[in-house]
């Protein structure tokens, strides 16, 4: 399964598992594959620039608080990659999540995205 398949798997877990709080999880889509040829690519990129695109940021965000923290980033990774597969600019957005007292954490699949989540809702 590709990652946008994993990522895929943990919103539909999501929605069965905790639909009280359906709205409070959402995709951060920063890795967006933009259409059209090189000088439409540059010019969407440059506009999502401006509107606040960041590189690094998670994948997933989860909006509710649960024990210290405020919410939980997640930086999805497919089931082929490893530890190595996390940018710096991603690591930098997971140490900058948690010294403002988010949990951030990676995730290889769908299968460890879900037991983090649920594990953090049952703090």
């Amino acid at each position: 399964m590709s990652e946008h398949q994993q990522q895929c798997a943990v919103f539909e877990w999501w929605y069965l598992a905790y639909p009280k709080y359906y709205e409070k999880m959402f995709s951060i889509p920063n890795g967006a594959h933009y259409a059209g040829n090189k000088t439409k690519r540059i010019a969407q990129s440059k506009k999502l620039k401006r509107e606040g695109l960041k590189p690094g940021v998670s994948d997933i965000f989860l909006m509710v608080a649960r024990g210290s923290f405020h919410g939980l980033f997640i930086e999805m990774k497919d089931i082929k990659k490893t530890e190595k597969d996390v940018s710096d600019t991603q690591w930098e957005h997971i140490h900058a999540a948690r010294e403002e007292g988010y949990k951030a954490e990676y995730a290889i699949g769908a299968e460890e995205a879900i037991k983090i989540i649920d594990k953090y809702m049952n703090l």
